[in-house]
């Protein structure tokens, strides 16, 4: 028996990158898988894979910053699997939006934000209600309700839905001229606490994952064409893993918190970051420097935009 049998998801950005390793992990699981996003080509192939694997999943093309799409999405998942129990709000895509308060364009602010923040509050308002009428997970036994003797009444809700916002460590932390993406990101986070309150009573978790550097297939493209192994091998130096993430890394935390074992989480943040985060800054930043010192032609996929300042 999977860990997800007969219970319905929906994974926003899900074609390729973090949203692809949680569908097809789903989809491992038994899950019943939604991808939605604007990449149909890929979206149709990561179908193909899943499928070809035994799973379950289908597709919608759509902008998940859109109302529309956010209803299409979810009556969508009800329509296909009878029921929506897991909702993993992923997709975001970063044209355009480098720069400072002075430098962005309102246009960019406001695009930008729709899809970090907007899409993350449209998917929750359609799914919740949605997860209410499907309904505690089909294979949960609800334990006796005892706790020394001090519980009384019925039981709350419990395993009804799960929700999984994606943040990212710029959303812990910041970096210059990122002014979207960074506040977006932590804004998801506020977002995720504030929907955690609302929700709980329902039986439904929500949670959020900051993940650090993640491999992705357009990661890699972007290294090969730019960066070389020594650049590479600097940014698994940045993490006390000693590695950069793959989508298979997030993939599991978004697999755990999803998970009936999981039940008494909600509101937390996760970093998923081999560590990147806890550091002290000046230690790293002395270490990086004498491994640069030693790799003077080291090239990073970030080179593209060496000529313009980030300071």
């Amino acid at each position: 028996m999977g860990r997800f049998d007969d219970r319905g998801a929906i994974v926003t950005g899900g074609a390729l990158g973090i949203g692809g390793g949680c569908a097809r992990r789903i989809a491992a699981d038994g899950g019943n898988v939604l991808i939605v996003d604007v990449n149909e080509e890929a979206g149709a192939n990561t179908v193909k894979e899943i499928r070809s694997n035994g799973g379950k999943a289908e597709f919608i093309a759509g902008d998940v910053s859109q109302q529309s799409t956010a209803q299409e999405m979810v009556e969508t998942a009800v329509s296909s699997f009878g029921r929506l129990d897991l909702l993993i709000q992923n997709a975001y895509a970063g044209a355009d939006n480098a720069g400072s308060a002075v430098e962005v364009e309102p246009e960019n602010w406001n695009s930008g934000m729709g899809l970090l923040v907007g899409a993350l509050y449209l998917g929750a308002k359609y799914s919740v209600p949605a997860m209410e009428e499907s309904g505690t997970d089909p294979h949960y036994e609800q334990p006796p309700w005892t706790g020394a003797g001090r519980r009384h009444g019925n039981p709350p809700a419990r395993n009804v839905g799960r929700i999984v916002n994606m943040s990212s460590v710029h959303g812990l932390q910041q970096a210059p001229r990122s002014l979207i993406y960074n506040a977006g990101k932590a804004a998801v986070i506020g977002l995720t606490k504030q929907m955690a309150i609302d929700f709980g009573p329902l039986g439904i978790t929500v949670n959020a994952i900051a993940p650090g550097h993640i491999v992705t297939e357009k990661g890699n493209a972007n290294w090969d064409e730019v960066g070389n192994d020594e650049g590479f091998h600097l940014f698994e130096l940045h993490y006390p893993v000693r590695r950069t993430g793959e989508p298979e890394d997030i993939a599991e935390a978004v697999g755990f918190l999803c998970s009936n074992e999981a039940s008494f989480i909600t509101g937390h943040v996760l970093a998923v970051d081999g560590g990147l985060t806890i550091q002290l800054q000046e230690n790293l930043v002395m270490d990086s420097k004498d491994y640069i010192l030693a790799n003077p032609d080291l090239r990073t996929h970030f080179d593209f935009d060496r000529g313009a300042s980030r300071f």
